[in-house]
């Protein structure tokens, strides 16, 4: 601010100097007011910042011990399964496993088709419905 007239040609009287000075001190308070606000703004937005920081720093140890747990209990179920699959392995025929006595080995079982095991199967004229011829057995 100059202490010359607007147009530059006169000194400012003691009034227009004193309404000046409360305009700026006015203009002074106001921007320090501001001021203050900003740094309240700043110190809330880095109070934020923390909280995030040390919940993201909580997640991420919560994340590692997750999976910690997580590999254990997988190397565990591993064992498990082995452990179950060697106990449930047959490694030998049944012809030459330890049986108990009294109870019958385990033979394979013979599947046969429908005619090797009932003989040739024809349809009979007038019927949709397949017959059996019957084999004739020989007396042995």
């Amino acid at each position: 601010m100059s202490l010359l007239h607007p147009l530059g040609r006169h000194r400012l009287s003691a009034s227009e100097l004193r309404d000046e000075n409360r305009l700026l001190l006015a203009r002074e308070i106001a921007a320090a007011d501001f001021f203050a606000l900003l740094m309240q703004d700043r110190d809330a937005v880095y109070a934020c910042y923390l909280k995030a920081a040390h919940d993201r720093d909580t997640a991420e140890a919560l994340a590692d011990e997750y999976a910690q747990q997580l590999a254990a209990q997988d190397a565990e179920l591993r064992e498990l399964r082995a452990f179950r699959d060697n106990t449930l392995a047959v490694g030998q025929p049944a012809g030459q496993r330890d049986i108990d006595p009294h109870d019958q080995p385990t033979q394979p079982i013979k599947v046969l088709t429908l005619p090797q095991a009932f003989g040739p199967v024809v349809t009979t004229p007038g019927s949709d419905s397949p017959t059996a011829i019957p084999q004739q057995r020989s007396a042995s």
